[in-house]
């Protein structure tokens, strides 16, 4: 592996504050040396899948079970635990149905909580049921970028017929857990090249501006530079190096200055370079 994994190492600032209610998980805050650690290196992060999952036809999940019964949580990991999909139907999920009811999670958007959003991210997968299963399937990646390619902003002008329009945060939310699945490499290079190719059709880069949409501005890019570093071969060594420095240090929190620009050049290059090999299949 000529590239060395990000996970864990990549410290982002969180994008926004948000309050959370007396009825929500509390975060992990990972710079605070009293609370726990997300136990990422327990759960198996996009594994080789081995579930033949071709011939799953079964329903998504509603959470209803969360829903009557969130009132008697205790503690925020009894909140987290009544998302669990039951087994029996976890187990007959389609894929699509799948991939929907993990972005349809609850408590998805609980990385704004965090101090870095890659670890707040790592927080809400690993801690659901939903994401193990669909990281073990043969078509759990395809799934992802399928249903990112269905996805629009109810906050951004579409131009894609029959698009299912979310808000921000929610596609926000997902395009960070595409740069999970980037970062462990787990989409092939002609699954990168199709998501390179999706995003630039999407056109979010660059039509929207840095002073508004940021939270998907910003996650978009970081998808894009782990796009990048980990499926770009033509990068030479100065390339690779630029992009190492933004994965780790681009939203460090106050204070922290940095020109990305050149880092933003190096990305939309190397993003159309990508999507050149889906244009071409």
């Amino acid at each position: 592996m000529k590239k060395v994994t990000f996970t864990l190492t990549m410290f982002a600032a969180c994008l926004m504050a948000v309050s959370c209610g007396s009825d929500e998980p509390k975060p992990i805050i990972q710079d605070d040396t009293d609370s726990p650690v997300v136990p990422v290196n327990d759960f198996p992060m996009w594994p080789t899948p081995t579930i033949d999952d071709s011939n799953l036809t079964g329903e998504g999940y509603n959470y209803d079970y969360w829903q009557e019964h969130k009132t008697e949580a205790q503690t925020g990991d009894d909140l987290f635990d009544m998302c669990n999909v039951p087994n029996d139907q976890l187990k007959n999920m389609s894929t699509p149905n799948l991939a929907w009811t993990c972005f349809t999670h609850p408590y998805q958007v609980n990385w704004l909580l965090f101090n870095s959003v890659y670890d707040g991210i790592l927080s809400v997968i690993t801690r659901f049921n939903g994401y193990e299963e669909l990281m073990k399937r043969k078509g759990g990646t395809q799934a992802v970028i399928d249903l990112y390619a269905r996805l629009g902003c109810k906050k951004l002008e579409s131009e894609r017929p029959g698009i299912t329009l979310v808000e921000e945060f929610d596609l926000a939310s997902w395009v960070l857990v595409m740069c999970t699945a980037a970062d462990y490499q787990a989409f092939s290079q002609s699954q990168a090249a199709q998501l390179a190719d999706e995003m630039l059709n999407k056109k979010w880069l660059h039509a929207v501006s840095s002073d508004s949409h940021t939270m998907l501005r910003e996650s978009s890019y970081l998808l894009g530079g782990f796009l990048a570093y980990h499926y770009d071969t033509s990068l030479n060594e100065e390339e690779q190096t630029l992009l190492a420095n933004y994965i780790r240090f681009r939203c460090n929190g106050p204070g922290v200055s940095e020109n990305v620009g050149p880092s933003h050049t190096v990305i939309d290059s190397s993003l159309q370079r990508l999507a050149a090999g889906a244009q071409e299949n």
